[in-house]
C-alpha cells in the first residue's frame, strides 16, 4: 500500500509541473510606459501566426481574444518591463514557443488614430534558460532602438476610403460638370 501511494504521489506531482505559469517582460520601451501591449504565443489561442494577428490590426479588429496576455507597460528594476506577473495560463515545459509583443501607442488603441509596433520572435523572444517547469519567462531584450524606429509603426485600423464613395462623387461632379457645359 505505501509503494502505491508513492507511486501515486510522483504520478500527481509530475502532473503538476508539466503545466508551465508563464510570465514574460520586455526592455527598453521607458518611452511607452502606461501605453497598451499584448503579448501571443503562436498557436495559443487562435494566434496561428504574426501575419494572422497583424491583418486583424490592418482592419481594426480587437484582437484581445486572441492574446496570451495584455495590460499596460510599467517600470521595473530600471527598465520599462511589459509584465513579469504570472499570466495564470499553462504552457508544457518541454516545448518550445514562438511567441510576440504588439506594443501600441496609447493605453486605449483607437482605431484609425493609434499605432502598433510588433516586436517578434526575431527581435530577440526567448524562453528564459532559467525557467523551471514551474514558471516559464519570455523575455525580450532592449528593444528601444526598434520601438524608437518610426519606420516599424503601422496604423491601427487604418481608415481606408471606401470605392463605392469615391466612385458616386466623381459621377456627381462629372454630372455637374456636363450640366454647366449645356448651360
Amino acid at each position: 500500500m505505501k509503494k502505491l501511494m508513492i507511486l501515486a504521489a510522483c504520478g500527481m506531482l509530475a502532473a503538476a509541473t508539466h503545466a508551465a505559469a508563464v510570465g514574460w517582460s520586455l526592455a527598453g520601451a521607458t518611452n511607452y510606459k502606461g501605453d497598451a501591449y499584448q503579448f501571443f504565443v503562436i498557436g495559443q489561442n487562435g494566434a496561428d501566426s504574426i501575419a494572422t494577428i497583424t491583418a486583424l490590426l490592418d482592419a481594426g479588429s480587437d484582437t484581445s481574444a486572441y492574446a496570451f496576455g495584455s495590460g499596460t507597460i510599467n517600470a521595473t528594476a530600471g527598465n520599462a518591463l511589459v509584465s513579469a506577473a504570472n499570466s495564470g495560463k499553462t504552457l508544457d515545459s518541454g516545448n518550445t514557443y514562438s511567441s510576440f509583443f504588439v506594443i501600441f501607442d496609447s493605453a486605449s488603441p483607437i482605431s484609425g488614430t493609434s499605432k502598433y509596433a510588433v516586436v517578434s520572435e526575431a527581435a530577440g523572444l526567448t524562453q528564459s534558460p532559467s525557467a523551471t517547469a514551474a514558471q516559464m519567462t519570455f523575455v525580450a531584450g532592449n528593444q528601444s532602438t526598434f520601438l524608437n524606429d518610426a519606420s516599424n509603426w503601422s496604423s491601427y485600423g487604418a481608415a481606408v476610403p471606401e470605392p463605392t464613395s469615391g466612385l458616386l462623387m466623381l459621377l456627381g461632379m462629372a454630372g455637374l460638370a456636363l450640366r454647366r457645359k449645356r448651360a
